[in-house]
């Protein structure tokens, strides 16, 4: 396992042949390792087919906020003590105009034997499609 950014869609993007009787496909918190270098953000494709992404900054947790820090057993050498130090802040959105070429989303659903997966082709910023890939 890698690094993956996760994608969203907004209600009314209609994913071609999407399977039935599961979770609805903008309730689903869909992965991509498609578009640039994974970085663990949020992208979003809108209604009338754009694609935003996330922009955010990381603030310092204090050790007594961290899950582990505290403990009696684990101390500042230890690596746990670091886990949880850094806290993600939503700054906004903005929209990737720009962004030209295909990436793929995946969901692996637990009623299901494969995972999910579909195309995606963006043209100069501008959604042209989704295409069931599995």
């Amino acid at each position: 396992m890698g690094l993956f950014d996760t994608v969203e869609l907004y209600d009314d993007v209609h994913l071609p042949e999407y399977p039935e009787g599961i979770t609805p496909a903008e309730d689903v918190d869909w992965q991509t390792k498609g578009i640039g270098r994974p970085t663990m953000t949020t992208f979003r494709i809108t209604a009338d087919g754009h694609l935003f992404e996330e922009e955010w900054h990381t603030e310092a947790v204090p050790p007594e906020d961290r899950p582990y820090a505290s403990r009696d057993d684990v101390d500042e050498e230890d690596l746990l003590y670091m886990a949880g130090c850094r806290n993600r802040v939503h700054d906004g959105w903005i929209e990737r105009d720009d962004y030209h070429g295909r990436f793929e989303l995946t969901h692996s659903f637990e009623n299901l034997d494969t995972l999910v997966t579909y195309r995606v082709t963006f043209t100069h910023g501008q959604l042209e499609g989704f295409e069931r890939r599995r």
